[in-house]
């Protein structure tokens, strides 16, 4: 860990005398033309360009840029069997910090790690210093989702007019299923005679597959649809549209495409990223260490200006989702006070259990 430490501090040296040098010159983005710059590469799973997870963490790494001067480095890694050679890469051509996506990533991830050790990597959404040896050129980070969408079931819950509510989720994971379970709990505080019809899409780049499955739960009665299922929830947006149902989502606005688009549960991957660099930059890098990040600290968070223009847009709805949203902001700072306790349940969604326990 000492070796790690003075390799940290002593790359800040560097970029702080980067940065000295470029303001006396009049340089840009903390370069002198001669001094190396913290350099970051971004190695991701998924594709840019959908307004999901990716481009999130793609405009958190811009915002370091433009904040610290930092040099940006944006690669998709098309499939498992790249994953390794791209990470490497990346490390061979001496980015400082590589952040990688998601556990289909960590094997490669840590592999890489351990074949460069003055290299910082932040594995994102991922389970590397949880039990075992800790990687101390790894940070890592998971996501945390049940307080934000417990908010966003209870806003569900107020807005449905025939009692039935769909939630479509990406696939079957831990973080997924929890924010599932505490979906449900909302709507069942919120509305004690609404019902929740739920499916995993299976895939979070199929809105087709998606699409079939809103429009089962539109046949089904379900007059509001929440979806959590990154690119897909595109197909959900489009099956709402064309029945004339509310959506509401998360990451990605789709207001401008469906104005029955009630708002978005927030997801701070760019933030995390946005952090792990400036940790580094401070010297404060938390390799070997693994972090929990939720609606206490950034890493969900509940977007109100989404869900008030709804509200201040759409007169039917305007009174009763005005009034949801204060009663749910009022249990938003009693989840952050902890006086509110969601629990993080991974069990498969399900309705009947969570009506009859809440």
């Amino acid at each position: 860990m000492k070796k790690r430490r003075i390799f940290i501090l002593a790359l800040v040296g560097v970029l702080c005398l980067s940065l000295l040098a470029g303001c006396a010159s009049g340089g840009q983005n903390g370069t002198d033309g001669g001094s190396e710059r913290l350099r970051v590469a971004l190695v991701v799973n998924q594709r840019f360009g959908d307004n999901g997870p990716m481009d999130d963490l793609a405009a958190g790494a811009r915002r370091a840029e433009a904040d610290f001067g930092v040099a940006i480095q944006l690669l998709e890694s098309s499939s498992a069997a790249n994953f390794e050679d791209d990470i490497r890469a990346m490390a061979r051509e001496g980015y400082h910090l590589i952040a990688t996506t998601f556990p289909y990533m960590t094997y490669a991830t840590r592999l890489i790690a351990e074949e460069f050790p003055d290299t910082m990597f932040a594995a994102i959404f991922q389970f590397v210093n949880m039990g075992g040896t800790p990687v101390p050129n790894i940070w890592d980070t998971e996501f945390h989702g049940q307080g934000a969408f417990y908010l966003a079931g209870y806003i569900c819950g107020k807005l449905t007019q025939s009692n039935r509510i769909g939630l479509i989720i990406g696939a079957e994971e831990p973080t997924p299923n929890a924010e599932g379970n505490a979906f449900m709990r909302g709507v069942r505080e919120a509305n004690p005679d609404a019902a929740v019809d739920f499916s995993f899409v299976g895939s979070y780049e199929d809105p087709a597959r998606a699409k079939e499955i809103a429009n089962a739960m539109i046949a089904n009665g379900c007059d509001i649809l929440q979806t959590s299922a990154a690119a897909s929830n595109a197909g959900v947006v489009e099956a709402a549209l064309e029945a004339g149902v509310l959506v509401a989502g998360e990451i990605t606005d789709f207001y401008n495409a469906y104005d029955g688009f009630v708002g978005i549960v927030g997801i701070g991957f760019g933030e995390t990223l946005y952090a792990g660099i400036k940790d580094l930059l401070n010297g404060n890098f938390l390799g070997g260490q693994h972090s929990v990040r939720d609606l206490t600290n950034g890493g969900y968070f509940m977007d109100w200006a989404s869900y008030e223009r709804f509200a201040n847009n759409s007169p039917e709805f305007q009174a009763v989702l005005l009034e949801g949203i204060a009663e749910a902001q009022e249990r938003e700072q009693r989840i952050i006070s902890e006086a509110l306790v969601i629990d993080f349940d991974a069990e498969v969604p399900n309705w009947q259990r969570i009506s009859q326990m809440f």
